[in-house]
């Protein structure tokens, strides 16, 4: 997980494949050596883990927003500033996964009236406004357990 805090704080959950090359490496070698039921096996194994992996990125990613809305009803609601939110933050949060599913941007996108992406002032402040930092998506991200998914791809995948 990282945080990308360019314009608007983002959790993004990312998976890496370096799983297919070593895989696809082990069932050449044991083809080679006569193994081919094997080396079918591992194949099979490494076609679980492309469909299992993004299907776990995609569990995180709910995970992750239904945390930041959580946290963001929580916050937001009992703020210092006195600010009495309409709901507008919180259901802005959103995944957004890429097109192979091995990585997803979580974020929120309510705009201000001023125009700016709202999820800003309330996770970082305002200094010029009594408007405490509320760090809602470092703080959800930071609670995400992902060895749980790690654990639940290589039972479904690995046989």
């Amino acid at each position: 997980m990282s945080w990308n805090n360019e314009h608007v704080p983002v959790v993004r959950v990312q998976a890496k494949d370096n799983f297919s090359d070593p895989l696809m490496a082990m069932a050449r070698s044991l083809k080679q050596s006569g193994n081919s039921d094997l080396a079918e096996l591992v194949l099979q194994d490494k076609a679980r883990l492309k469909v299992n992996v993004p299907k776990a990125v995609d569990k995180i990613a709910n995970d992750e927003v239904d945390g930041a809305q959580k946290l963001i009803k929580e916050r937001e609601y009992h703020s210092k500033s006195g600010y009495v939110g309409h709901g507008n933050l919180w259901k802005s949060v959103a995944k957004h996964p890429s097109k192979d599913g091995m990585t997803s941007d979580i974020y929120a996108n309510a705009e201000s009236k001023e125009g700016y992406e709202y999820i800003q002032a309330f996770e970082n402040g305002l200094k010029n406004r009594n408007y405490p930092a509320q760090h809602v998506m470092h703080d959800s991200g930071m609670d995400l357990d992902v060895d749980t998914y790690s654990d639940e791809i290589i039972k479904k995948s690995i046989k």
